[in-house]
């Protein structure tokens, strides 16, 4: 549980009409990742919302990646790459909000295992690379740092 998202009181998200109610069970501790269709709403919720409700998607769906164990591993793995792919500034910007604590070993982890290829690697990182040449250049260090850990984490 937290005080604040973005800047914001967490109250402005658990009242906002725009968040699930599941996922604001989710952050209360009222449902678990596998009680129905938490995880599947949570993970695409945290792709298609706003950018007004995206810190709390993101905050709750960090959770369930700490969270995670075998049985959803697989599908949160391909959530933690199309989140990064698609929101890299997001990403990394987040780094700087305590509130997050990211486990940055499990995302590496996660979006190399995904990955599974130097092949698809180096896609992945050139499409993720030119997002951020062109949207946040400022964390072009990070991504690097980031990325080196991701490769080592490759099947093959």
């Amino acid at each position: 549980m937290v005080n604040t998202l973005d800047g914001k009181p967490i109250g402005f998200f658990l009242n906002h009409s725009g968040i699930d109610k599941d996922a604001k069970r989710f952050y209360r501790g009222e449902l678990g990742v596998g009680d129905g269709n938490t995880l599947n709403g949570i993970a695409d919720s945290l792709i298609s919302c706003s950018l007004e409700t995206k810190p709390f998607y993101f905050f709750i769906f960090n959770q369930i990646v700490e969270l995670s164990n075998g049985e959803y591993e697989e599908f949160v793995a391909s959530k933690c790459k199309e989140f990064l792919e698609m929101y890299p500034c997001e990403f990394f910007h987040s780094f700087n909000q305590p509130e997050l604590n990211i486990n940055v070993v499990k995302w590496t982890n996660y979006i190399g295992i995904t990955l599974k290829d130097r092949g698809s690697f180096s896609i992945y990182r050139t499409r993720v690379d030119s997002t951020i040449k062109a949207r946040c250049p400022d964390i072009q260090d990070l991504l690097k740092s980031f990325m080196v850990e991701v490769r080592m984490c490759l099947v093959r």
